[in-house]
């Protein structure tokens, strides 16, 4: 149960919001003591906001690319991920932080492939390209580099630094730049005009969202302090005689909503303005004016308005002989996109086949792909499993796979849902449980809550003994 946090510490974090969540979370976030800051005219509208539109904020919400969530950042931004994942069951929360510096050693190149492999102390190693180095090219030279990314679990770096502050970045070699979230045209070209004045010989400034609102003179000093940090990293460089962390990095949250966490955040909504049911279901899918037209009909029948929609997409998919996806959303991890051809479709489940590749392996069941092979994916909209039915060319049955994950959203063109980890196989007329191993990890990470992976763990337990169709 929700309930509201009074006089809580969490009130000195001031956050702005924008996207498709947004009036859920604003009302989310005031009811535990936050402060919204900056609103959107619609906004400030429906919760009487007058009076905190300069504010500037310390936390920026918006929505994820795949609208099927949100990111967070900022200072502030563990508190917020932290109240969302005691009241939200079915989230996924992906910490990524980029930026860091390092003094560096080069261990390894790798001229094949255009690397070079850096030790970054502590048992850590990160990729340089070969094309982004200009200084000695051997084993066990200084080098300092930045963390740019990462793939899979290999941070990649650079040797063209930026440096972050709570508003901006400085980027050696870069233009200037604002924040695409700051719409006001008067605030762009005062922001532009600042870094024009100040002029930082050899960096570009990206003005970041949290810049909005303050004052010019706090904006220049942290400027200056930005550029006297340059000065202290490589008098920190040149002292240090092993590999080591000389500054963190800038640390951003991206939380993915499950199904049951949209329906929550249509409730929170509907106590501000009508919402149907399904509102962040639809537009988490792309149907943003399907449902404003919907919601427009105010007189009408929630149920009614709901079974119209239902009867317009329905129209639309998924069929039969049509192409589908399949987006199976890792936690922690980059979403991986299943693509086949509807097999059959009703309003109680969709199958889909997929046909396989030659050379691979075949998922969990340990078995090599076969020239032919090909699996019948079916669900259910709702469930909390996807069953894979792997076949050899000649429909024999070669192994069944069942995934386990949050509910399944499924769309006219696509369905998806959150990967747990944990699964299901059944080979050889016997089933077992697997990676149990990779569940417990993205709970210890913190990426899901415990009652998720309770939950996780029970529907493994009831698919050992329940009989597939």
């Amino acid at each position: 149960m929700h309930q509201t946090i009074l006089n809580s510490p969490a009130n000195s974090v001031k956050v702005k919001v924008r996207g498709i969540y947004s009036t859920a979370l604003t009302k989310f976030l005031l009811s535990n003591g936050f402060e919204i800051v900056n609103p959107s005219n619609i906004i400030n509208e429906r919760f009487d906001m007058n009076g905190v539109v300069s504010d500037s904020a310390g936390v920026l919400i918006y929505d994820k690319a795949d609208m099927n969530g949100i990111t967070i950042s900022g200072v502030g931004s563990e508190r917020i991920v932290d109240v969302m994942q005691s009241y939200f069951f079915d989230i996924a929360v992906k910490k990524m932080e980029t930026g860091a510096i390092y003094n560096g050693k080069i261990k390894k190149i790798e001229t094949k492939y255009n690397n070079i492999y850096i030790d970054l102390g502590n048992n850590e190693e990160g990729v340089l390209n070969l094309y982004d180095y200009w200084g000695f090219l051997r084993e066990g030279e200084k080098v300092l580099v930045q963390v740019k990314g990462m793939m899979r679990t290999v941070k990649l770096l650079s040797t063209k630094l930026r440096l972050f502050g709570d508003n901006m970045i400085l980027i050696k070699e870069g233009f200037t730049k604002v924040s695409k979230h700051i719409n006001d045209l008067g605030e762009r070209d005062r922001l532009k005009k600042i870094a024009d004045s100040v002029k930082v010989e050899g960096w570009g400034i990206l003005w970041k969202s949290h810049a909005e609102g303050k004052s010019d003179g706090e904006l220049v000093s942290e400027i200056n302090k930005l550029a006297e940090k340059e000065k202290k990293l490589k008098e920190e460089f040149s002292k240090s005689e092993k590999p080591c962390l000389l500054e963190r990095g800038s640390c951003v949250y991206f939380l993915d909503f499950g199904a049951l966490s949209k329906q929550k955040l249509d409730t929170l909504r509907n106590g501000v303005a009508p919402t149907i049911m399904g509102h962040h279901f639809l537009k988490s899918g792309g149907y943003l004016l399907l449902t404003e037209f919907a919601e427009s009909l105010q007189e009408q029948n929630n149920g009614y308005i709901v079974s119209k929609l239902n009867n317009v997409l329905k129209a639309e998919g998924p069929k039969e002989n049509m192409y589908y996806e399949i987006i199976h959303k890792k936690p922690g991890g980059k979403d991986i996109v299943m693509k086949g051809i509807v097999e059959k479709a009703s309003d109680k489940e969709v199958m889909i086949k997929r046909k396989l590749r030659q050379g691979g392996r075949l998922d969990g069941l340990n078995m090599e792909i076969a020239e032919g092979d090909y699996v019948l994916t079916t669900f259910q909209p709702n469930s909390w499993f996807v069953i894979h039915k792997y076949f050899n060319k000649d429909g024999y049955t070669k192994g069944t796979y069942i995934n386990i994950n949050t509910q399944v959203e499924v769309y006219p063109k696509f369905a998806r849902y959150i990967d747990l980890e944990v699964d299901v196989i059944e080979k050889n007329n016997k089933r077992e449980i697997i990676d149990v191993d990779k569940l417990n990890h993205i709970l210890n990470a913190g990426i899901i809550k415990k009652e998720l992976s309770d939950k996780a763990m029970e529907i493994a337990n009831q698919m050992l003994k329940e009989e597939l169709k």
